[in-house]
């Protein structure tokens, strides 16, 4: 080896050249590809259905049973790689890399960024409120217990003041 090509190989491990390098072999060390999918749709649902004193989306098992749907897993790969450009443009490896502020925030700015990232967040969100207000503990949670026809509610008989 002669002395230039140790010269650029010192170089090369420099600071930059390390950073580099990491970028470049940091898709090869994460989890698998769907994986990683599932836990980012969890991370979605969490945002879009925290719980605040009931269990959150996540914790009642939505997310894999949503994603078993072909429409959402169709949409899904692409939207979370919506996600994923949003959280590199803020710095980060990958969505899940971001705090709950800028979750929120890259979740805005896919949704303002065009229709198929639109398309994705709606059918999730939709997904999402009707299979968490269909649980049980969920359900459990709110005083209602059956539909309001024909005598609708009761409580409720006069107009908004």
């Amino acid at each position: 080896m002669k002395r230039r090509d140790i010269i650029t190989l010192l170089g090369f491990l420099s600071l930059g050249g390390v950073a580099m390098l990491w970028r470049s072999l940091a898709p090869f060390w994460r989890a698998d590809a769907s994986e990683h999918l599932v836990r980012t749709v969890a991370a979605v649902a969490d945002l879009m259905f925290p719980g605040d004193g009931l269990p959150a989306a996540s914790e009642l098992g939505l997310h894999t049973r949503i994603l078993d749907l072909p429409e959402i897993r169709a949409l899904a790969a692409s939207g979370i790689s919506l996600l994923d450009e949003q959280a590199v443009a803020r710095g980060r490896t990958d969505f899940l890399a971001l705090g709950e502020s800028e979750r929120v925030a890259a979740l805005d700015a896919a949704f303002a960024s065009g229709e198929h990232a639109q398309r994705f967040l709606l059918a999730l969100r939709f997904h999402l409120m009707t299979a968490y207000y269909s649980e049980a503990v969920v359900k459990a949670a709110f005083a209602y217990t059956g539909p309001p026809q024909p005598d609708g509610f009761a409580d409720f008989r006069d107009r908004p003041a």
